[in-house]
């Protein structure tokens, strides 16, 4: 009897044995698998930002969404990811785009690759209210046909500014100030560094404080030049052509009569400006009725959300993206530049606008206002 006690115990335990090695133990921590993101070769995953990790680890890349971080603040660039997109091939072709929150910035730039789906991330007015802008710092998205799309965080917007009050780094300046001087830094950047840029408003209104903050980006890029790592070739005064974009215009103010008030008001404010806001876009070739008399690169699109437009949203966006297209490329040597150099040359820039003498002279004079 006792025997076969012993070979059953035996049998027990060796059954034991066996079902440990088969599942795993209640204590083992379980291994979660990162989801991949749908993204151009090079972008990043989806992280939550933390203190002291790398830029790869905090980039935000979100689903279905094929941009990546090209630059973040404190003055981070993404270099690793950004050279893993650009070719070495000759030439280059970069659209940026500047307003303020809410205009369209991220959809517009959108529609200028084939699936505008997949390119930046769209933000809802709720998600605003409740997370602040989308944007930040910029973005960077490389198209099919080799067009370089800059996606930049709002200008003048007061979310900016909370979030750099959040992490208290705003360099010892009055938060009004810091959130002006952040504005024109990256203007004037993206002036010094695209082709041709996009100003984007809500409807045929242009707020005059965006218009001013054009004026002085313009006056202050001065000595800040194109390709600063092309030293015999270095142009102080390359301006790109701006487009102007009235975004989500309702039918009652999709008018000759509107579109022209804008076309003058905008043709009398850059009369003596270096910014080439004329020669480039007519949207007269698009709605043969909406011929101005100033020319000025001007585009009114439909607010789509409309049931009754006068031309769709999507045959007026087409055309916007295929006239800017047609831009010019630079020439000579700088038109060869191929997108890595184009990407490297970038970089210097920003740094020498931050640098920048004239910029630090108008920032003395506007601390000595504030003062008194």
């Amino acid at each position: 009897m006792s025997d076969k006690r012993s070979k059953e115990f035996d049998r027990r335990r060796d059954r034991r044995k066996n079902d440990s090695t088969n599942t795993p133990s209640f204590l083992q921590a379980p291994i979660i698998l990162d989801r991949r993101e749908c993204s151009e070769p090079g972008s990043t995953s989806h992280e939550p930002e933390k203190p002291k990790k790398s830029f790869a680890q905090i980039s935000d890349i979100d689903a279905h969404c094929s941009y990546i971080p090209f630059m973040r603040r404190p003055n981070k660039f993404n270099t690793d990811a950004i050279l893993k997109m650009l070719t070495d091939y000759p030439g280059h072709f970069a659209i940026g785009v500047i307003g303020k929150q809410g205009v369209g910035k991220s959809t517009i730039l959108s529609h200028f690759a084939p699936n505008s789906k997949q390119v930046f991330p769209i933000q809802e007015v709720n998600q605003y209210l409740y997370q602040g802008h989308k944007t930040e710092g910029i973005d960077i998205h490389v198209t099919p046909e080799r067009a370089i799309l800059l996606d930049t965080e709002p200008i003048l917007d007061w979310t900016v500014l909370d979030k750099a009050l959040r992490t208290g780094n705003l360099g010892g300046l009055h938060p009004d100030l810091w959130l002006e001087m952040e504005n024109l830094y990256n203007i004037i950047f993206i002036m010094s560094v695209c082709n041709v840029v996009l100003v984007l408003a809500d409807g045929p209104e242009y707020d005059i404080d965006l218009l001013r903050l054009l004026q002085r980006a313009a006056m202050l890029k001065f000595n800040i030049p194109d390709f600063p790592l092309l030293e015999s070739q270095q142009d102080m005064n390359y301006y790109p052509d701006i487009v102007f974009v009235s975004n989500k215009c309702r039918k009652e103010e999709f008018t000759l009569e509107k579109y022209s008030r804008l076309d003058a008001i905008l043709g009398s404010f850059f009369q003596e400006s270096q910014l080439r806001t004329k020669g480039l876009t007519r949207f007269s070739e698009v709605l043969p009725l909406f011929e101005s008399d100033n020319n000025s690169n001007l585009f009114f699109l439909p607010d789509w959300s409309e049931k009754t437009q006068v031309e769709s949203f999507d045959v007026l966006v087409c055309a916007l993206r295929n006239q800017v297209f047609t831009a010019p490329r630079r020439s000579g040597r700088k038109g060869q530049v191929s997108e890595k150099d184009w990407y490297r040359n970038a970089v210097r820039v920003y740094e020498l606008v931050r640098k920048s003498e004239y910029i630090l002279e108008y920032l003395q004079v506007l601390r000595k206002l504030k003062d008194s």
